[in-house]
């Protein structure tokens, strides 16, 4: 496969095409994160046990010819099916939650009043009801990752291990896109910190500074919805997953840990609970295994490849096909970032006339049970075979609530009051000869980075 010129903006969308420079901004800020994932991988080797990285940029190194895997897992969150059953995961789903409920990690003042999306599937929605009679009347549907209009707007995204500034800019679109997409009435004042907002205290503290954009104003959280906004849907969190998933794990017996939920357990990245990054993680592991040089396919994002209408029933022969409007994206290449379910206006239905699998549709997150959610890899076999890496982390479980995995602690961590360990010794495929390496300390002695997409993405940390 010949290098890639550079990277095109998520769903080859065009509204970067009217600032200068901002499409090459664009490509240097998704090679920054690729190389920063890169980096943050080789420190878990140390000598004598050489590494060649599994993990690349496309637009520097050339494997060869690759083939690709989608990654598909369905939008509907798991961790509120694990944490309470599907009937209160659906209320769940359509309600807003303040960060601080997010993790111990949201401590700052702003953390309390800053509302997000509990939905960790890399797409959320936003539902639209009739005032007087509850119906639904829209449901909005969004895959877009929030460095895009970060990058619109300017300003400093954050980065897997940093940030990049963006310079070259247009606030100016970004308002455009907002009263198209959501409301004729969105102020250009709305869309930014009138103060600098404190999400999370300390030294690396995130921080939402005064004047730049808020990637949770109130038309991208309680009036409609431009763009993912939950902590851990962002862009840089995607690339850095697909290199922590490219490293090779051994349990304490010398056995490859292969199944995904002992996988992101033992390597601590991502969300245990969740559909999508046991999934990443999992199959791009399978790949790593295989000794293939991996990457993500251009334009790098995290798309809804399709929803699923079969079951769906509309009163007074109305098709359910007709119902359904992909906005933003590429649809025919499966790239879709903003879908919109809605009954035609002239019928006099809503989607709370709809029924699926004889259900009527009460709720978001019944829709969202038929859209799958995709990322696509690259895969180029190249023989590389690295020696694994010890685990060093693990999780733990409620014995009384076994359904739900929890974050990942660490290996030496103590396990918390009332839970116990899960998947202790679990592994399915011995080493000859069965040698681990110690995961390694950067050179400061530090322990291991937290993963990005578990730091929670910020407009920029106070560094």
């Amino acid at each position: 496969m010949p290098l890639l010129p550079s990277f095109d903006p998520p769903g080859f969308m065009t509204d970067f095409d009217g600032v200068r420079g901002l499409r090459e901004q664009w490509s240097a800020f998704m090679a920054r994160c690729f190389d920063e994932t890169i980096a943050m991988e080789k420190k878990l080797y140390r000598a004598p046990h050489a590494w060649n990285p599994q993990y690349y940029d496309p637009t520097v190194t050339d494997p060869g010819p690759v083939l690709e895997q989608e990654i598909p897992w369905n939008a509907f969150p798991k961790e509120l099916l694990r944490a309470y059953g599907r009937e209160r995961a659906l209320r769940e789903a359509d309600r807003l939650r303040p960060l601080s409920q997010y993790s111990d990690g949201f401590d700052g003042d702003g953390a309390k009043t800053t509302l997000y999306r509990p939905l960790t599937e890399y797409c959320e929605w936003h539902v639209e009801r009739d005032p007087n009679t509850n119906a639904i009347r829209k449901v909005t549907f969004s895959s877009e990752p929030p460095e895009y209009w970060q990058a619109l707007f300017g300003g400093e995204v954050s980065t897997p291990n940093g940030t990049f500034r963006f310079k070259a800019r247009n606030p100016k679109k970004v308002l455009e896109l907002y009263r198209e997409l959501v409301s004729p009435d969105v102020q250009a004042d709305d869309l930014i910190a009138h103060r600098d907002i404190v999400l999370q205290t300390g030294s690396s503290g995130t921080v939402i500074p005064k004047g730049e954009y808020n990637i949770y104003n109130k038309w991208n959280t309680t009036l409609g919805i431009a763009h993912l906004s939950a902590p851990p849907n962002s862009l840089a969190a995607e690339v850095q997953l697909g290199g922590d998933a490219s490293v090779l794990y051994a349990n304490a017996k010398g056995e490859l840990v292969v199944e995904p939920d002992p996988l992101i357990c033992c390597a601590g990245y991502g969300g245990s609970d969740r559909n999508s990054d046991p999934t990443i993680g999992a199959t791009v592991n399978a790949l790593a295994r295989l000794g293939a040089m991996i990457t993500l396919r251009n334009p790098v994002g995290l798309y809804m490849d399709h929803i699923d209408l079969t079951g769906w029933a509309l009163p007074n022969g109305i098709a359910a096909r007709d119902c359904v409007r992909v906005l933003r994206g590429d649809p025919k290449r499966r790239m879709i970032e903003r879908l919109v379910v809605e009954v035609p206006l002239e019928t006099g239905y809503t989607i709370s006339d709809i029924t699926i699998a004889g259900e009527p549709i009460r709720y978001g997150g019944q829709i969202a049970e038929c859209i799958t959610v995709k990322l696509v890899g690259l895969g180029a076999l190249a023989g590389v075979h690295n020696v694994p890496v010890a685990c060093d982390n693990r999780c733990c479980v409620d014995p009384a609530y076994l359904r739900t995995l929890d974050r990942a602690v660490g290996k030496t961590d103590p396990t918390p009051v009332g839970y116990i360990d899960a998947f202790e010794g679990e592994g399915t495929q011995r080493l000859v000869p069965a040698v681990v390496v110690p995961v390694a300390q950067v050179a400061t002695g530090a322990p291991r980075p937290v993963a990005h997409h578990e730091r929670r993405p910020s407009m920029r940390g106070s560094r």
